[in-house]
């Protein structure tokens, strides 16, 4: 299969970046690093002319697979590679088991990615939106849309599911790219471990923290990103660890793993740029005093190549919204109106209520009454004491949205109560072993996760999906907490812990919301376009229906007017509408957005390819407070409305 060609380039990537004398888990990362660099480059430039067209896109890879096994052939000639794998060292029988439930939950996972198709809110509104709408104008610029998210938000992981999409011809592979994410994290967190100072048990510690993290869990059958950008954040601490340990003069391949490490990852999320900036921080103190003029240098090569990967994107939204971190109507909705002590102290507060329902997490609430109701009134009685609004709308989005949430298998809510306790108790160690305390690198990286979330709390007001934007941080303190357990504890404590995260994460693998395997109406007995509509299942036959109406006419060029304000609030869903219509009557369907005039994206419509876009007929969307729309004219001509089920109408051209 075609697909299979970007894995295999990695693969060959990892052969040759892996050497004996070099640690397989840094190679794995390494290699990761430059397979998004070439996922990066390869975009943007076929982009610049419109050509990401299949011909192309596969040449590509071919040519980078031609390429990397070239590479390591000439290794393997010269001596430098041999065609051996890493050796695996003999596994005491409970690491044996221990591994062995991760493999399951892994494997278990991915099956989940492969059957179910990406179903979740933001995947049918803007992450497989802009997709289809790149692979269609064989470009990633920026194009008039209703919802802003498809052009404002960091696109990284979204290249790589284009390039999977257009080599097999179907979203079946665009779960993938968080399941990878999710064992490259596993993997990169090990290393940081065992760079630590973390024996065999902690290393494997920390990757059953990882692995079972609940949100983890439910993401990574998913097109979400915030696994992405842990993973290269993972990439990032690993190289910044390798230039604290190992290296006492500045290195360039070091340094350039850096910058790719960073610019990766802000082009997957903007917390990226919050999670990174401490230990950016972190790095450039600890080597201050070492290398002094030569530091600054190294800042160059980070900063160019960081900026390099993201100049695109940058241009992109500068000449649409006239600044290159362009966030449109959303910041009001993200960012924090005031700035205060209790205020940053409320939201650290709200930020870590999202993750305290260990009862229910535990299966204990048939004995113990759950504490969420009384943590809430705690929060309240504390913000009262603070003098603060704990539903303050300066601080809190949407109004009056913010509740100490009970267990979810939502991916856009679910907490992580009983890891939280575990980072918690970790602190607690830490503070108290003195050893621990004064180990540079330990405190550096400790302080260092540490900041990135007190960083989020004092930047980004408290959201009901906030719990997302947490991943990043679970998945770092993996690293963290099985140190200081194994440095601390005996082994037998750090298995008993290790069986009780495998144990009580199977609920998350199995019961996913919105992708369950065990559910009587599951991801095995249900037709994949069903699938699609598990989030909302009520507008599955409203957008069935409407296809089928379209698939009488003869109509190849459909308009989408969905939502008509001049910053729509992205209920809306697209995507099924590109699924459930590729073709109509043999022709291939083309589809874009007719819009509000006062949408700022509107100005792409008078630029080709747009400006020659005619439909023959308008599908709109409207909520029940929008008047519905019975016709409307476009470039002079008439369009009626010829079809209607609730949500949807069909206008046809007169």
């Amino acid at each position: 299969m075609l697909v299979l060609l970007p894995l295999l380039s990695l693969i060959l990537l990892f052969l040759s970046a892996w050497s004996p004398d070099r640690e397989w888990r840094s190679a794995v990362l390494s290699a990761a690093v430059i397979f998004g660099v070439l996922v990066t480059a390869s975009t943007e430039i076929l982009s610049l002319f419109r050509l990401i067209t299949f011909g192309l896109v596969l040449s590509f890879w071919l040519l980078v697979t031609i390429g990397c096994g070239f590479i390591y052939y000439q290794l393997i000639k010269k001596g430098k590679r041999s065609l051996t794998l890493p050796t695996i060292p003999r596994i005491p029988p409970v690491s044996l088991v221990l591994l062995i439930g991760i493999v399951f939950l892994v494997a278990t996972v991915g099956l989940i990615c492969l059957v179910a198709p990406p179903n979740n809110w933001d995947s049918m509104t803007y992450h497989m939106a802009r997709v289809v709408h790149w692979i269609q104008n064989q470009s990633v610029a920026h194009y008039p849309t209703y919802y802003a998210a498809q052009l404002v938000h960091p696109p990284f992981a979204e290249f790589i599911i284009m390039h999977l999409q257009i080599l097999s011809g179907s979203d079946r592979f665009a779960n993938l790219v968080q399941w990878f994410s999710m064992i490259g994290s596993i993997i990169g967190v090990s290393l940081i471990a065992k760079q630590l100072g973390a024996d065999r048990r902690g290393q494997i510690l920390a990757v059953v923290f990882c692995v079972t993290i609940p949100m983890g869990i439910l993401q990574s059958s998913s097109t979400q990103n915030d696994y992405v950008v842990g993973f290269f954040l993972v990439c990032l601490a690993h190289h910044i660890l390798l230039v604290l340990l190992y290296t006492n003069y500045p290195n360039p391949l070091t340094s350039a793993g850096i910058g790719a490490s960073l610019g990766l990852a802000i082009l997957t999320k903007t917390s990226g740029y919050i999670y990174a900036l401490p230990l950016m921080i972190w790095v450039v103190l600890s080597k201050l005093n070492h290398w002094r003029w030569k530091l600054i240098k190294q800042i160059g090569v980070v900063t160019v190549i960081a900026l390099s990967l993201n100049l695109g994107h940058y241009l992109r939204s500068l000449d649409l919204y006239g600044s290159p971190i362009a966030t449109a109507e959303y910041s009001k909705h993200y960012n924090i109106e005031v700035y205060s002590l209790q205020t940053w102290v409320s939201n650290i507060i709200r930020n870590l209520s999202l993750h305290v329902d260990i009862v229910r997490y535990l299966g204990l609430q048939r004995f113990i009454t759950p504490l969420t109701g009384k943590v809430e009134k705690l929060i309240s009685l504390i913000h009262t004491g603070l003098g603060v609004d704990m539903n303050d709308p300066r601080t809190t989005f949407p109004i009056n949205s913010y509740r100490v949430p009970a267990i979810s298998f939502n991916e856009n809510v679910a907490g992580n109560p009983l890891h939280l306790l575990l980072i918690v108790v970790a602190i607690a160690l830490f503070l108290i072993y003195k050893k621990l305390r004064t180990d540079k690198q330990i405190s550096g990286y400790m302080l260092s996760v540490i900041g990135g979330f007190l960083l989020l709390c004092l930047l980004l007001k408290i959201q009901p999906y906030q719990s997302r934007h947490h991943l990043s941080l679970f998945v770092m303190f993996s690293a963290i907490v099985s140190l200081v357990f194994c440095k601390t504890w005996n082994r037998h404590i750090l298995t008993v812990i290790a069986v009780i995260l495998l144990v009580t994460s199977m609920p998350w693998v199995f019961g996913n919301k919105f992708r369950p395997i065990t559910a009587e109406t599951n991801i095995f007995n249900t037709p994949r376009n069903e699938l699609y509509f598990t989030n909302r299942r009520y507008l599955k036959e409203p957008y069935f229906q409407a296809v089928n109406f379209l698939k009488t006419t003869d109509c190849s060029n459909i308009g989408l007017s969905l939502g008509w304000s001049p910053t729509p609030s992205g209920m809306a869903w697209e995507y099924p509408f590109w699924v459930l219509l590729p073709k109509n009557n043999g022709q291939v369907v083309r589809f874009e957005h007719i819009l509000h005039p006062q949408n700022i994206t509107n100005k792409k419509s008078n630029i080709y390819p747009f400006n020659n876009f005619i439909p023959c007929g308008i599908i709109t969307v409207r909520s029940s407070q929008d008047e519905t729309l019975e016709k409307i004219m476009i470039k002079k001509n008439n369009y009626v409305k010829s079809w209607s089920v609730d949500p949807i109408s069909v206008l046809m051209k007169k």
